[in-house]
């Protein structure tokens, strides 16, 4: 069984954590992923408090005592948002896009758990002192907005800047075979949205599930046009999306984007309402290319942990054994 340091701090059985992205998230998602043994989190981000506390009264009573999480943006902390989550008790916290520090203090009075995300290692000694149970580790191939460092050096560095602290690895996996090459490269577990959105609990429009299924590798751009159309200002990070026509046409071209601006949002919110993939969002991670089906989130888990468990023993076949040991005698 794949049990890493990871599922004791976070008091889970199999290393994997569904990301909140945004607030592309529904009680049956987080629910599923809970029961399956992974961490389910729900985003904040946009949600009126009401509606927040809805959500999490549902996913609560989808689960049979498993815990779930939250993340919270904070550059963008809705303080009403905070304070519905502390009343509701949830069990685990993800700060990303800031310092944990001064909210720690009060999620723990809560008896609730804490992660932090980090893009750079050098923030990983504010998460540090700010006494977090894990740290995301997130790439430049992670989908929404993500820094700029790829997952491959990020990750060594934060597991080695971080100690003993379990570090999850976030940006590109979908598989099995993500989770076990994050795991050789210092995570103790996964941080994947992507893959769950091409789930039937994930609460996207067919059409941005159509263009995960359809997307090849290569296809995701990291830009800014988006944060500009709506002139959310974002330091330190772009979205990673799938490339489409409004990626095509602005991307590069943020500038020029400035001047047709509330044009393009008019074009863009019609595209939202009518469904229509060429002008709005697809976030998405650079791993996307390798999803094919749409799978319940919950069988979702158990399959990444067979896989990672699979590729670890094929892994293991590599290292014969020495010349002594091979014959019997002990070296």
């Amino acid at each position: 069984m794949l049990r890493t340091p990871l599922c004791d701090a976070l008091g889970i059985a199999h290393p994997i954590c569904q990301a909140g992205m945004a607030n592309y998230t529904s009680p049956e998602l987080v629910a599923a992923v809970s029961r399956a043994g992974g961490l389910g989190v729900h985003g904040t981000l946009d949600r009126p408090p009401e509606a927040l506390q809805a959500v999490l009264r549902a996913t609560r009573d989808l689960l049979d005592g498993e815990p779930f999480g939250v993340n919270l943006v904070l550059s963008r902390l809705d303080e009403a948002a905070f304070a519905v989550c502390l009343a509701e008790r949830v069990p685990i916290y993800c700060f990303s896009w800031g310092d944990p520090g001064p909210w720690v203090r009060q999620v723990r009075a809560s008896g609730a758990r804490v992660i932090a995300q980090v893009t750079t290692v050098a923030e990983v000694p504010t998460a540090l002192a700010a006494g977090v149970d894990a740290i995301v580790a997130q790439g430049t191939e992670g989908g929404g907005h993500s820094g700029f460092v790829p997952l491959a050096q990020l990750l060594p560095a934060v597991a080695a800047a971080a100690g003993g602290t379990p570090v999850l690895a976030a940006g590109g996996i979908v598989d099995g075979h993500g989770l076990a090459a994050a795991l050789a490269l210092g995570a103790a577990g996964g941080w994947l949205g992507t893959r769950f959105l091409a789930t039937p609990e994930a609460p996207i429009s067919p059409a941005w599930q159509a263009a995960i299924l359809a997307a090849r590798a290569g296809d995701t751009i990291h830009t800014e046009a988006f944060d500009r159309l709506w002139g959310r200002p974002w330091p330190g990070a772009r979205v990673r999306a799938l490339r489409n026509r409004f990626t095509d046409e602005w991307a590069g071209r943020e500038e020029a984007l400035l001047a047709s601006r509330d044009a393009v949002q008019r074009a863009v919110w019609r595209a939202e309402r009518e469904d229509d993939p060429s002008l709005f969002a697809l976030m998405a991670g650079s791993g996307v290319g390798a999803i094919r089906e749409i799978s319940p989130a919950g069988e979702l888990v158990r399959s990444i942990v067979a896989q990672a468990e699979a590729t670890i023993a094929r892994l293991a076949g590599f290292t014969a054994p020495r010349p002594r040991e091979r014959r019997g005698i002990a070296p």
